[in-house]
Formats: structure tokens, C-alpha cells, sequence
């Protein structure tokens, strides 16, 4: 009987802190873009806003194709936006491995 054995490089792994790390420091430099809008202060509409719009998130995924080696679809982004960071990094992180997953097979 013959056993298989697994090549350690040639498992792949799921980049999670990578994406996470991407994702944080996509997060911050959009968040301080932000802080230089005359109209975001307390009191306007920009209470009632997400923080990241579903069309300025989508811009992310430039950022983690790169390390994921694949083209990601707008359509993991959250219809709406995203309220915070840790929000969009929970969210992210399934939608991409799931469409990894799903790519693969």
C-alpha cells in the first residue's frame, strides 16, 4: 500500500494576517482622507453614513488580489459599505476564502 506524501510548500495556505494586514492599513489610509472633509462634522449626514460606501470599498480588492494571486469580484464587497474596519476584515475573510474555495474545486 502506498502512502501519500504532502509536500509542505505545495499546500497553500490562507494569507489571513496578510489580507487582515492590508485590510488595516487600506482602512487607515481611507479613514484619513476623511478627516480633511470640511462636511464631516457632528450634525450633518455623515453621522448616518457607513465609513466606507460599498463603492469605495471595492477599491480594497486591488489591494488583496495582489496577494491572494487572483482576481477578486466587486460582488464579495457588503452591499451598503462597511461601519468600521473590523467589520469589513470579518466580513472579507470568509467571503474571499469561500470564493477561493469555491475557484479551486
Amino acid at each position: 500500500m502506498a502512502t501519500a506524501t504532502l509536500n509542505p510548500k505545495a499546500v497553500k495556505t490562507f494569507p489571513e494576517k496578510d489580507l487582515t494586514d492590508a485590510i488595516i492599513s487600506w482602512w487607515t489610509e481611507e479613514m484619513s482622507r476623511h478627516t480633511d472633509d470640511p462636511f464631516a462634522s457632528a450634525g450633518t449626514l455623515y453621522d448616518v453614513l457607513t465609513d466606507v460606501d460599498s463603492l469605495s470599498a471595492v477599491n480594497v480588492l486591488l489591494i488583496l488580489e495582489p496577494i491572494v494571486g487572483s482576481t477578486l469580484p466587486e460582488s464579495l464587497i457588503k452591499p451598503g459599505g462597511y461601519s468600521d474596519r473590523q467589520a469589513m476584515v470579518d466580513h472579507l475573510l470568509p467571503a474571499i476564502s469561500a470564493f477561493l474555495t469555491k475557484r479551486s474545486h
